[in-house]
């Protein structure tokens, strides 16, 4: 059964005292019903109004009710006076005119009726006259129109012609999103036709759009705490439900403001979707770690669903939702636990993918999940010496008696200017429960400091993200003492 609603079509007069032979660009756009007030933007109807196939589509009538979302038409630049006739017509794109619609009672003409704006309607009488309408499925014609009773057409707010009633069909292009009905007018001199007073530029009066829209938003950036005794790391600093659990990814279905499946004659957001298939993937480095329990799915429409672990071993998770129905402002929540026995890794942005089938239309979106990052331990050394500063030559010594492997970061600033020297050294990977130790002149070397540098003492700083501590160690070749005393207090939880 076909749907009707109402749009105007408007098209605007000429008035001037003498109309220019050269035509001037007119617009085409919409005049609202209060106060006629003139815009381009047009409107915009939901795809879900029309099925994805073309006969379906074009047996759909768009109008049928006057609204201020409907006044179609063309506003001019040119005055004329009540000596000028004109003639008035629109070619369309994208639909078609239903010819059977469109007679003298659709006409609407607004202009400065001595000297003040107002409306002058009632089927073209009063203080304008036009010969005739001619309708086509593609072409809509004002006839031989003029301005009677002394009136004189000016420019003002409600400056045109407008065309009420007007409907369209066989638009079967907006079942897809940007899908467009445009319109083009001119007017001329119907004595000379080639004498063209305005003529527009095409111009968009409805815009196909997508009744829904998907929204991903990435979870907050957690830490994997070092202080969890006895497992590192098997904290975290983000928890979404006060357990060790994670909140990697939401995705939210949002309304957008279009004409629905009623076609009302103001815009309204479309509710709800009809049932279908929705399917959200995620996939992220942290879902092939041992340390992960399980993954849920948290959905308004679809209820709480888990996935074991044999279905994301690989990295990738899938939830399929069947005859789901969605409403406009729902979610789904897609949450990481771990098992509290195990090492929670870092790991880096990943990416949800969904895809939700309703409406006869399918709703995709891509975005990044939630990033882990590792806490650590950071400890900073002073009086340090340089490896020209003898007899003692300074030793930094590094124990990890975590149980995760990491790397580790030392850099180096002069300890009288506080500057800091060369780059900065990354230390190879070191094992859990193992101790690595190196000299002056190897951090220098690693650190890139230039040898008018590499004098006096340094303050050595060392953070990395694994459960440990740092020694300072003197050596002359004989005797051996640990100044580790001498340095700032450094923590294991990845604060100062």
């Amino acid at each position: 059964m076909n749907k009707t609603q109402l749009y105007t079509l408007s098209s605007a007069l000429l008035a001037s005292t003498a109309l220019a032979s050269t035509a001037n660009a007119g617009t085409i756009g919409r005049f609202a019903n209060s106060g006629d007030v003139f815009t381009t933007v047009p409107v915009t109807i939901s795809t879900s109004v029309f099925s994805t196939t073309a006969s379906t589509a074009n047996g759909v009538t768009i109008g049928g009710v006057s609204a201020s979302e409907a006044n179609f038409g063309m506003r001019y630049t040119n005055n004329f006076s009540g000596t000028t006739r004109w003639t008035t017509e629109f070619t369309i794109t994208g639909a078609r005119f239903i010819t059977a619609g469109l007679t003298t009672t659709n006409v609407t003409i607004l202009l400065a009726s001595n000297g003040n704006t107002s409306t002058i309607s009632a089927s073209m009488t009063g203080a304008t006259s036009c010969a005739t309408v001619t309708s086509l499925v593609d072409l809509f014609v004002v006839n031989d129109c003029a301005v009677t009773g002394g009136n004189t057409l000016t420019t003002s707010v409600a400056y045109g012609v407008k065309f009420t009633g007007v409907t369209f069909n066989n638009a079967s292009g907006l079942a897809t999103a940007g899908g467009t009905v445009t319109l083009t007018g001119r007017v001329y001199n119907p004595t000379n036709t080639s004498q063209i007073f305005e003529a527009s530029s095409t111009g968009t009066v409805i815009s196909a759009i997508n009744p829904y829209a998907l929204v991903v938003t990435a979870g907050a950036t957690a830490t994997a705490s070092a202080t969890t005794t006895p497992i590192a790391f098997s904290n975290l600093s983000q928890p979404n439900d006060g357990s060790l659990s994670l909140r990697l990814v939401t995705l939210q279905i949002t309304g957008q403001t279009a004409l629905g499946q009623s076609l009302n004659a103001t815009n309204s957001t479309v509710a709800t979707t009809t049932a279908g298939t929705t399917s959200i993937s995620v996939a992220s480095s942290v879902l092939s770690s041992t340390a992960v329990q399980n993954v849920r799915l948290d959905a308004q429409a679809g209820g709480s669903t888990n996935s074991t672990l044999a279905n994301f071993s690989g990295g990738t998770v899938t939830f399929t939702l069947t005859n789901t129905i969605w409403a406009a402002g729902n979610s789904a929540n897609i949450v990481v636990s771990f098992t509290n026995s195990q090492a929670i890794p870092a790991a880096a942005a990943g990416t949800l993918t969904a895809s939700i089938q309703a409406d006869q239309q399918a709703y995709t979106a891509t975005g990044q999940t939630a990033a882990i990052n590792q806490g650590g331990f950071r400890a900073e050394i002073n009086t340090f010496n340089a490896s020209t500063n003898g007899p003692f030559g300074s030793y930094l010594r590094i124990h990890n008696n975590g149980q995760v492997a990491g790397t580790v970061t030392v850099t180096v600033r002069n300890d009288a200017t506080g500057e800091t020297l060369g780059s900065s050294y990354t230390t190879s990977s070191i094992a859990p429960n193992s101790t690595v130790q190196f000299s002056a002149l190897q951090i220098e070397t690693g650190a890139n400091i230039p040898t008018a540098s590499r004098s006096g003492s340094y303050t050595v700083s060392v953070t990395g993200p694994i459960v440990g501590y740092a020694q300072h160690i003197l050596f002359d070749g004989n005797s051996v003492a640990d100044l580790s005393g001498f340095r700032n207090s450094g923590s294991t939880d990845g604060r100062p």
